[in-house]
């Protein structure tokens, strides 16, 4: 659904003005004349808040809106008829976002707003994560220590050549001067950088040369990036924005309105990188075993449906492995499933370091694991199988009152070029097991693994056996 703006200014054509621009972008807007009148209307929650400024001072036009019932959590832009630097950071020092003047062109503003409301929503879904957490009875993380960021200015003008002193004098993080083939160069081994200052010259040269590298680049992608522009020069604004600037003020401000904005995206940035952690975590969870910390049966179905596809398309083959613990219920029965479940971590680890890292290992379910080698000829396929059968025989596993197991595997192959995969047609693009799993040509993989399997059990245990198809 659209988000909803408040308006506040007692101006009526400034209300109007800004009404129009934000309706025609597909906004819904409420406006107000004062902070209190604001405060009367019961229907208003609103996503963002525009606060117009005439002549009184910043900071006590925001003191009275913070003084009524909104959320501290809503950003605050501020429209000031008169946003000198000292205005603009009387602002920021209360508590507003960002500080835009009234002449601004739509465009520069609607690009910013857009900036904030992104901003708001990551805000309200770090808080709906620790709420879930709470729900559930995990205490809240820890926070962060607050290391020493390591910032860039890039700068190919000959304006504001003390930039660097400046922000090192207000600033109590690492900054560096960065020309911009350095800052184009950059260096994935070396640690990345959390922040770019850039800049930006009369024409914008640097900003169309510099910002879509560092939004395409893995090292950079994340970082915050703040673009000083020409005063006189707002529609360099509007171009940062679109190439990807995460905050734009312009090249007058004073060293503390600066240390304000970087200390701003600074936190923004971590509470990003907060989202993104647990996201992965998230994905990792759902594709796991809690037990071994292999992938579970899940992931690897899905894993396989696009394998099968990937090899048709490049006339490679892969082979399949499916090993299982022999006698297993009886370590269970004589020793306790905590025994159980070491000797499944410990088997987990021999199959792990015993296959290449582009092989992928599952655990299919209770003492079953599943083994998938792409690109991965007969002869290579009998030597791995052997030796992970040996791996997993070759040594006692020892459990916690010093008793020593020994467990043997047998080992079911399969090879996926001796099955006709013309039935997959396209990538499943999903973790749906169901569709996975019922594939034609997946299930006839799995079919031939296991009964390689069986006939493994049936001749005696711990050996390894090959699919019919093979000729092995």
């Amino acid at each position: 659904m659209p988000k909803c703006l408040l308006v506040i200014d007692p101006v009526p054509t400034n209300r109007i003005r800004l009404s129009a621009a934000f309706e025609s972008a597909h906004y819904d807007v409420v406006t107000a004349a004062t902070p209190e009148e604001a405060a009367r209307l019961a229907y208003c929650d609103p996503d963002l808040v525009i606060l117009g400024i005439q002549s009184d001072q910043p900071r006590q036009v925001i003191r009275s809106f913070r003084t009524q019932s909104f959320s501290a959590d809503i950003p605050l832009l501020c429209i000031d008829a008169d946003a000198s630097p000292m205005r603009r950071l009387q602002a920021l020092r209360a508590g507003a976002r960002d500080v835009l003047p009234r002449s601004l062109p739509d465009r520069l503003l609607l690009g910013r707003l857009r900036g904030l409301i992104r901003e708001g929503d990551a805000e309200l879904e770090c808080q709906r994560r620790r709420v879930a957490a709470s729900s559930f009875g995990f205490a809240e993380a820890p926070s962060e220590f607050s290391r020493t960021a390591r910032i860039a200015v890039v700068n190919n003008s000959d304006r504001l050549p003390q930039l660097p002193e400046v922000l090192r004098a207000t600033l109590g993080h690492r900054i560096d001067r960065l020309g911009l083939d350095d800052a184009m160069r950059g260096d994935d081994s070396l640690p990345s950088l959390d922040a770019y200052v850039i800049v930006a010259g009369q024409d914008g040269a640097t900003l169309e040369t510099l910002l879509p590298e560092l939004r395409d680049r893995s090292h950079s992608r994340h970082a915050s990036v703040l673009v000083l522009h020409p005063a006189e020069h707002p529609k360099l604004a509007v171009r940062a924005l679109n190439l990807g600037a995460s905050d734009i003020t312009a090249d007058n401000a004073t060293g503390e309105e600066l240390a304000i904005r970087i200390d701003a995206m600074l936190e923004r940035k971590r509470m990003r990188d907060r989202l993104r952690k647990t996201d992965e975590q998230s994905y990792r969870l759902a594709a796991t075993d809690p037990l071994t910390g292999l992938y579970n049966r899940r992931y690897a179905e899905a894993y396989l449906a696009d394998l099968m596809m990937r090899e048709q398309e490049h006339e490679r083959g892969f082979v399949m492995m499916v090993v299982d613990l022999d006698h297993f219920k009886v370590v269970n029965d004589r020793y306790g499933h905590s025994a159980g479940d070491r000797v499944l971590c410990e088997v987990a680890n021999r199959i792990r370091d015993n296959l290449r890292a582009c092989d992928l290992i599952s655990r299919h379910g209770g003492e079953e694991f599943l083994a998938v080698l792409p690109d991965t000829g007969v002869i290579e396929a009998e030597r791995t199988a052997e030796r992970l059968r040996q791996s997993i025989a070759g040594m006692p596993i020892p459990l916690e009152n010093g008793v020593q197991v020994s467990i043997t595997a047998s080992i079911g192959v399969a090879f996926g070029q001796d099955i006709e995969t013309e039935a997959v047609s396209a990538r499943t693009g999903t973790f749906d097991i169901e569709e996975a799993s019922n594939l034609p040509p997946l299930r006839q993989v799995f079919d031939a693994a296991d009964a390689a399997l069986y006939r493994a059990k049936v001749k005696g245990r711990n050996r390894v056996e090959f699919s019919a198809a093979a000729g092995v």
